[in-house]
This record gives C-alpha cells, sequence and structure tokens, in this order.
C-alpha cells in the first residue's frame, strides 16, 4: 500500500491521526471506556460464592482490605472464620483468589474421598508450589519417585536404620561440638545441615553424603525455591513464568549436583546392563530405586540429577522446620529432657539402636507430635483444587477452579478436640496412649481428621515413616548427649506467617553443652 493510501485511509477515521490532541483523546476514551466496562462487568457479574460465609466480608473493598492481610495473617483470618462459622464452610479472599476453608470431620471424610479428578491434589501442589518453573517441567510430567518413596523406601527402613543412625551421630558430632562450656547455635542452619547429611545417607550414601559440595547445593537449593516461591506468590499469574525464569537455580544446582551424582549414576547403569538389575553388592539406597523404577528417559544423569535435588527439597525443608520447632520447645521448657532420657536409655538397653526401639519411645514420639500438633509447618492441609464443580453433603457447592482447604492450626486448637490446647503438653499423646492402653492410633505419624499435619488418606505425606523415623533418632541422640537452654531462659522463639506457611523463626540460636551427668 502506497503512502497517499495511508493518508487516505486516516481521513476516513473519526479522527485525524496528524492532530495530536484529538489522538490522546480518542485513546483516553478508549481506555476509560474499557475501564468502566470492566468495572460494570466485575459488579454485575454473579458471585459464584456468594452462597459461602467470607471472613472480613465480600464487598469488592472489603475483600481487598482482607486480602492485603492475607500474607503476614493468614491465620488469623482462618481462625476467624474458624470461631464464627465453625459448623459451616467458609471463604478467604487472597491477593488473586477466594481460598474455601473447610473444618468439620465430616468435611475432611468427603474432601480426603474425592476423586483425583474432581478434587485434584497434584494440580493444587502444581499451581501453588509453581514446581514446573522453579524444580522443572519433568517433576511435575512424572511422578513416579512418590511410589518408590511410598514403597521401596519405607519397607526398607528396618534395613537401612543402622546407617541413619550413624550418620546422625557422625552428623551431630561434626556440625554441633560437645564441649563443657554453653555455646551458642544457629539453631535452623546447623538443624538443616544434619537432616541433609542423614537424609543423603539414605538417599546416595557415602561418601556423597558428606560432600560439603554436594550437601551445599541441596540446602541452598531447598531454600532457594523457599524464597522463590514466596515471591511468585506475591506476582500476578501471568508474569509468574517470566520471573520465575530469572529466579530459578534448576539448571545449575543440577550441574554441581551432577557433579558427584554423575559418576555414580553411570557405573550403577554399566553394572545393570552387564548384570541386569539385581547386580552383586547392589546399594540399598534411594538412587537404586529410583534407576529401577525410572524409564529409558527418566534415567540419564540429568533427570535423576533433577529428581535427587527434588526429594531433598522435600526432606530438607519440611524436616528441618518440623525439627527446628520441636527444638524450641525442648530448650524453652528443658525440664523435659530427664523423663526422656530416662525413657529413651531404658529402650535403647532392652532395643539396642534400632528402628523397633524408635517405635517403643512413647514419650519420644508423643513430644514430636505436640511440637506439630501445637505449631505445624502449615495452617492448613488436605489443599485440593476444584476441577470439576462439587458439592458437599451439607449442600455447600463449590465451583470450578476453587482452591480449598482444611483448616488445620485451628482444628489442632480446638479446646473440644485438644484440652488446654494453647498450652505446649509434650506428654500430651503418651498420656493418651497409656490411657488407652499404649495403642498405635496416636503415634506420631498417624493421621484422622482431627490431626492433620500430614495430611489425612491416600494423599497423606508418603515419606513420613523416613521422616519420623530420622527425626526421632535425632532428638533421641541429642537428648542423650547434650544439655541445652534458650539465652534468655524459657522464652521460645515466636512463629513466623509466610501465606499459608508456618515456619520456625531461623535466626534464632539455641545454647547447647555437653550433657553433664
Amino acid at each position: 500500500m502506497s503512502s497517499t493510501n495511508y493518508t487516505s485511509l486516516s481521513y476516513s477515521l473519526p479522527f485525524h491521526f496528524n492532530e495530536p490532541s484529538l489522538t490522546f483523546s480518542w485513546i483516553g476514551f478508549t481506555l476509560l471506556a474499557i475501564l468502566l466496562s470492566y468495572g460494570a462487568f466485575v459488579i454485575l457479574k454473579p458471585d459464584p460464592y456468594a452462597h459461602i460465609p467470607a471472613v472480613g466480608g465480600s464487598g469488592i473493598i472489603s475483600a481487598y482490605h482482607t486480602a492485603k492481610r492475607f500474607y503476614n495473617h493468614s491465620n488469623e483470618l482462618i481462625v476467624a472464620g474458624y470461631d464464627n462459622y465453625k459448623d459451616r464452610i467458609y471463604r478467604i479472599p487472597s491477593k488473586d483468589r477466594w481460598q474455601v476453608i473447610v473444618s468439620r470431620p465430616d468435611q475432611i471424610e468427603e474432601l480426603r474421598k474425592a476423586p483425583d479428578d474432581v478434587l485434584s491434589f497434584k494440580d493444587f501442589v502444581d499451581q501453588t508450589l509453581f514446581i514446573k518453573y522453579l524444580m522443572g517441567r519433568t517433576i511435575v510430567a512424572n511422578e513416579y519417585h512418590i511410589g518408590v518413596v511410598r514403597s521401596q523406601l519405607t519397607k526398607n527402613l528396618s534395613v537401612l536404620f543402622d546407617d541413619l543412625r550413624e550418620e546422625i551421630q557422625s552428623a551431630f558430632d561434626d556440625i554441633i561440638p560437645q564441649t563443657d562450656d554453653w555455646v551458642s547455635i544457629h539453631a535452623y542452619s546447623k538443624i538443616a545441615e544434619i537432616v541433609a547429611r542423614a537424609s543423603n545417607r539414605i538417599f546416595v550414601g557415602v561418601p556423597i553424603c558428606r560432600e560439603p559440595e554436594y550437601l551445599k547445593v541441596n540446602i541452598d537449593f531447598t531454600m532457594s525455591i523457599s524464597k522463590s516461591r514466596n515471591r511468585l506468590i506475591r506476582t500476578p499469574a501471568f508474569l509468574r513464568p517470566l520471573v520465575a525464569r530469572y529466579l530459578t537455580t534448576v539448571s545449575e544446582s543440577i550441574t554441581i549436583a551432577a557433579k558427584y551424582l554423575g559418576p555414580i549414576i553411570q557405573e550403577r547403569q554399566a553394572k545393570i546392563d552387564e548384570h541386569g538389575q539385581d547386580y552383586p553388592e547392589k546399594p540399598v539406597d534411594l538412587l537404586s530405586w529410583l534407576m529401577e523404577d525410572a524409564s529409558n528417559e527418566q534415567r540419564t544423569v540429568t533427570q535423576l540429577t533433577n529428581r535427587i535435588l527434588s526429594l531433598n527439597f522435600a526432606a530438607i525443608h519440611t524436616s528441618s522446620m518440623t525439627f527446628t520447632h520441636t527444638l524450641y520447645h525442648l530448650a524453652a521448657e528443658p525440664h523435659y529432657l530427664q523423663p526422656m532420657r530416662e525413657e529413651i536409655e531404658s529402650v535403647i538397653a532392652q532395643e539396642g539402636w534400632t528402628k523397633i526401639a524408635m517405635t517403643k519411645m512413647h514419650k519420644l514420639d508423643s513430644f514430636l507430635k505436640e511440637s506439630l500438633r501445637y505449631n505445624g509447618i502449615s495452617f492448613v492441609s488436605l489443599n485440593r483444587i476444584a476441577l470439576k464443580d462439587f458439592t458437599f453433603s451439607d449442600g455447600t457447592f463449590i465451583p470450578k477452579g476453587t482452591f480449598i482447604s482444611a483448616a488445620a492450626q485451628s482444628i489442632h486448637h480446638d479446646e473440644e478436640k485438644y484440652p488446654d490446647s494453647e498450652k505446649f503438653d509434650g506428654f500430651r499423646f503418651a498420656n493418651i496412649r497409656t490411657q488407652d492402653g499404649y495403642n498405635t492410633t496416636n503415634q506420631f505419624v498417624n493421621t484422622s481428621p482431627d490431626y492433620i499435619p500430614f495430611g489425612h488418606g491416600k494423599h497423606a505425606c508418603p515419606g513420613r515413616f523416613f521422616a519420623a523415623n530420622e527425626l526421632k533418632a535425632m532428638m533421641a541422640y541429642l537428648v542423650l548427649n547434650y544439655d541445652i537452654k534458650m539465652k534468655n531462659e524459657g522464652v521460645r522463639p515466636k512463629n513466623l506467617s509466610i501465606a499459608m506457611s508456618c515456619p520456625p523463626d531461623i535466626t534464632a540460636s539455641v545454647m547447647f553443652r555437653r550433657r553433664q551427668l
């Protein structure tokens, strides 16, 4: 088209584009019309959640002000909904959506029993943890590692326990040396190092589990994912893929970790090619089981390394926070040390340092369970996203696309379920078990509609049995070998609140010394 034709076209328009003032007026009028139309659409659009009561109000302005508080005060909002609408499903506004909350046992049962193609846990995780951006799309596309953890790892805990115990002892001795004088230790970072070593003893074995650079990349990967996710939560959805591109450390972390895992993976694969899966002196560890179950395209050094990094994220992140929460309680109330020591010493005298011994340390088990009840690492549990419309038996309609969770922290602090619920009672569950004849219902790993820090039902944390043995062995070793206290005696560091997460104060220190006999 010639320049003459362009000129003719411009004259045929309502406003002459060669006149700046008219051009700006036209653009401004158009933008204003669009904004007014959108505003009218938002205001007049039927609210699909109108039948569900809202914390802080459901109006545009009231919901906006409530949503501003969500990131750092989510549990206050959940508690307000739990107290005001205890027998009803309710909703809380966050920055970009309504979060629907359930709390009654029957509602939790319906939530856990709903088919995955209706209320999906996997899709919730994908959309809230941003795994495809921060850990790699292959982790989302193929989750065969979950089956490996649920089956091979759990079934072999007795076989692996000696290795786990040995690494825990070695890690504590290296990372928190025993001295006769009180020493201030930055708790979370040191616990993360111990958890990383103990976990990787079972994941990939020695000597890699003790390599400083390998451990550092796994710990840093865990911290980086957590920080990046917290940033992405505050980022509008349409910008997240772009922002995540500059936040993810997946490729760099894989490159570093592969320096250590690559030669081992290649050596093991060569033996599989020569002798088959059950080759002589095959290591008993998670890497071996991952290689067994991986499809051909998942058996490369890059893919297996990525898988190990992702499992480390889950293990280090959750176990370090859980143990640190528990450590703060013990340091603030060291009167629990002596009765736990007596129990641990008695059990070990009978059973030795074995997995069976861990099941008989009821006070230790109770202390960990009570800490997870009292704190948790998340204010909610049984997280799902509705892939289809869903209706609860009480008639509450849940539209497709809704994010829905159970009010874990509120349930765990309900006086009707847990008398004196605002008091930390380290032996709460041990006392209940004594009354019930030491049945297993109140063990650390058991879930129920009233105890859901691990979730409940088929999507309950598959690694909780390994984690429980690791945490109990760590705590047993600490209790037998160290005295601990807070610098400000009796004062426990306050928990943090980050969106729906409840991490411990990761800046706090604990005083350690060699146990005084």
